[in-house]
């Protein structure tokens, strides 16, 4: 136990006009029963008071310490962060979520009794913003992950949960040579991949200690645009990063993946953005290039053989029947 209490625990805070969430995230991260932190605020040019906030818990507990910067986007504000890290490990919390007051504790305990590098928990959805201690769940079920299987899963049935940077601890180590894109959205699916696969041991558990509060001013509530496309480039990435490391199947994975999300971008921005007719043509040209691409791919090693079949069906009706595509597997979708 004293091992654990010794750890200081970095939480990265970025803050921009969030005046209405603040005092409870951080009240939250405060009240963690792993009391050694370093909690860092990232005021990236707030202009609805927050600043201020951040400025007078700086002055209400010497664990908490203020960057006030230009804004730069999500992105920036988080790379102002790590630079800023002395943390053994590194958790980030955004400004209008919060957190049980158990989340480092059950996070480092987990990392430190089974030698992990990372603990990823799954969240409890808030669409109030009054969650109390009770409803969040402490499980003790959990997968051991190398973090190769845990960069194939990212793929797949776990994606939201292992591409989000938050509800995640991790050795501060892991994150010496990674920093988010700035400019972009969908930052965390960008660098997610290289986190996991350069880990050597991973926690997934069932435990839900983070609360994901669905402001009205979140990114992915907001009208779509064609700034949600970044999300294409964070899927390309990973083909590359998978092709330099010669790991074959992971890069393959990662192709077929990028080939759906291309399916589904094209059909959403059709039925969102419906006069960017340019924009259609190259998604459907780029769609097509995709699919010719993994034709020669066999087999999935993430997928049994029958959701081998059900797959290359999907993928087959997406090259050559579109509409069925849109309207069987992007019906209310507004995400890519």
């Amino acid at each position: 136990m004293g091992a654990i209490i010794n750890k200081l625990v970095s939480v990265i805070i970025p803050v921009f006009n969030m005046k209405d969430y603040l005092e409870r995230c951080l009240n939250s991260a405060l009240a963690q029963t792993h009391s050694n932190m370093q909690i860092i605020l990232i005021d990236d040019g707030s202009t609805d008071g927050s600043g201020e906030i951040c400025t007078a818990y700086l002055l209400k507990d010497s664990r908490v310490e203020v960057i006030h910067q230009a804004n730069g986007g999500l992105s920036a504000a988080r790379n102002a962060g790590l630079e800023r890290v002395n943390g053994d490990w590194i958790t980030f919390l955004d400004a209008d979520d919060y957190i049980s007051q158990h989340f480092i504790e059950y996070h480092l305990s987990a990392c430190m009794e089974h030698e992990a590098d990372i603990s990823v928990g799954k969240y409890v959805a808030d669409v109030r913003g009054d969650l109390n201690e009770d409803d969040f769940i402490k499980s003790f079920q959990f997968e051991l992950l190398t973090g190769r299987e845990a960069a194939i899963r990212h793929f797949g049935k776990d994606a939201e949960i292992l591409n989000m940077s938050c509800g995640k601890l991790c050795r501060a180590v892991v994150w010496d040579d990674l920093r988010f894109p700035v400019g972009k959205i969908n930052e965390d699916v960008f660098i997610s991949h290289r986190l996991l696969y350069n880990a050597k041991k991973i926690i997934l558990s069932n435990a839900r200690l983070y609360a994901y509060f669905k402001s009205p001013g979140s990114i992915m509530r907001k009208p779509f645009t064609l700034k949600r496309l970044d999300v294409l480039d964070a899927w390309e990435e990973g083909i590359r990063f998978f092709k330099l490391t010669g790991d074959c199947e992971l890069y393959d994975i990662a192709r077929r993946v990028y080939c759906n999300r291309l399916f589904d971008a094209y059909g959403i921005c059709k039925k969102m953005l419906p006069g960017e007719r340019s924009i259609h043509i190259q998604l459907r040209r780029r769609s097509i290039a995709a699919y010719n691409d993994i034709k020669k791919i066999y087999p999935y090693i993430d997928l049994s053989f029958k959701h081998f079949i059900l797959y290359r069906g999907k993928q087959a009706i997406g090259r050559f029947l579109p509409f069925f595509y849109e309207a069987l597997f992007l019906k209310n979708r507004s995400y890519i």
